[in-house]
């Protein structure tokens, strides 16, 4: 199965409610999308936004991604957020949240001007 995990750093307060819009109906769209065996959404205060999907293929994933709510989402993402992360890799089970972040934490933001 492919693991996704990222995590998203919310612009300033502004940015904060269409965020939150954007995360509620990207999520619905996971928890519907075809080959999506887990979701799980987190947060460190009101401005690190986490995710960690599980998926059956890359594929699944791809078309969960490039349609719907989460791809309005991410056409939004130089004006919600500075910085992100994203990482995927295959796994037998779904990780814990805290084996994703450490995977996260090891790997450089993309930041976003």
């Amino acid at each position: 199965m492919l693991i996704v995990a990222t995590e998203l750093h919310v612009r300033n307060g502004w940015k904060f409610i269409p965020f939150v819009r954007h995360s509620i109906r990207s999520t619905k769209q996971a928890k519907q999308a075809a080959g999506c065996l887990h979701v799980w959404v987190g947060n460190n205060g009101w401005r690190i936004g986490y995710t960690l999907t599980a998926w059956k293929d890359k594929s699944s994933m791809q078309q969960y991604r490039n349609t719907g709510p989460h791809k309005e989402a991410m056409q939004q993402i130089a004006k919600l957020s500075k910085q992100y992360k994203t990482l995927e890799w295959e796994a037998e089970q779904v990780p814990s949240w805290n084996e994703a972040k450490e995977r996260l934490d090891a790997i450089a933001f993309k930041l976003l001007k």
